[in-house]
């Protein structure tokens, strides 16, 4: 059980790495065609000046080119964050039914009714977080040049939010094995919030066991090709070990409270 989660979160790097390189790159040629075009123009005062006199376009003869662009942009990045919410949450399914499997013994039919919980719980959560974003991308690129401040606001706010909504959502993925989904909320918010020291403990282990593998990854990158697959294994490991040492001290600490 424990190679079929390390081999999940294989294939989910795998499968994240893969939609990022795909819709980067597509954002990435758009945004390079509004740099080329821009660079192409003569933007200096003088310029600027003889076309204002002249009542010619001080963007070129085609500057819809660059809202275009731009809203490509946009729309492929909605695609990307659509993509990777159905990514996130599939993966969050099974890995932490999985999870829970091995840390409570659980039957097959226990780990299915324990999916569909997962499954429910991490949707909520992540559907939360997502249609946030989504609600501050939906602009134009007029009301970009417009209101740059207050998306700026929004975006600070949405960090703020989506950092605390994964807190609760990793203590909530963890009482799943042992706690009722109406009782969910009541005991994330009592262990999250009274216990919250020891969480951020569980936190800090795992951010600490990530940082390393990730040091160990950019050192040995063009130096040694045996310990740069073993530096990626004791990331992969860093997750895995991170989502089962959650469950034992969450369940530890549901008893005691």
């Amino acid at each position: 059980m424990f190679f079929l989660l390390f081999s999940l979160q294989i294939l989910f790097l795998v499968l994240f790495l893969v939609i990022n390189y795909t819709y980067q790159a597509r954002m990435l040629e758009s945004a390079m065609a509004i740099t080329e075009y821009l660079n192409r123009q003569n933007l200096d005062d003088a310029s600027v000046t003889s076309s204002m006199l002249q009542e010619k376009e001080i963007l070129g003869d085609d500057p819809l080119m660059i809202s275009r662009n731009f809203n490509e942009i946009v729309g492929n990045f909605r695609v990307y964050l659509a993509l990777i919410f159905i990514l996130f949450a599939a993966f969050a399914s099974f890995a932490w039914s999985m999870t829970h499997r091995i840390t409570n013994n659980s039957s097959l039919r226990k780990t299915l009714k324990i999916f569909f919980k997962i499954f429910v719980v991490s949707f909520i959560y992540l559907g939360l977080i997502f249609a946030f974003l989504f609600s501050i991308i939906n602009f134009s690129f007029t009301e970009i040049a417009a209101e740059g401040q207050k998306l700026l606001m929004k975006y600070i706010i949405f960090l703020a939010v989506s950092i605390a909504l994964l807190y609760f959502m990793f203590i909530s993925l963890s009482l799943i094995g042992s706690t009722r989904l109406g009782n969910i909320v009541q005991k994330t918010l009592s262990i999250g919030i009274r216990k919250a020291h020891y969480v951020f403990a569980s936190y800090l282990i795992g951010m600490l066991m990530l940082a390393a593998s990730a040091v160990l990854l950019y050192y040995f990158m063009e130096k040694n090709m045996l310990l740069l697959l073993l530096s990626l294994a004791l990331m992969v490991f860093a997750f895995v070990f991170q989502r089962i040492f959650m469950v034992n001290m969450i369940r530890k600490l549901e008893l005691e409270s």
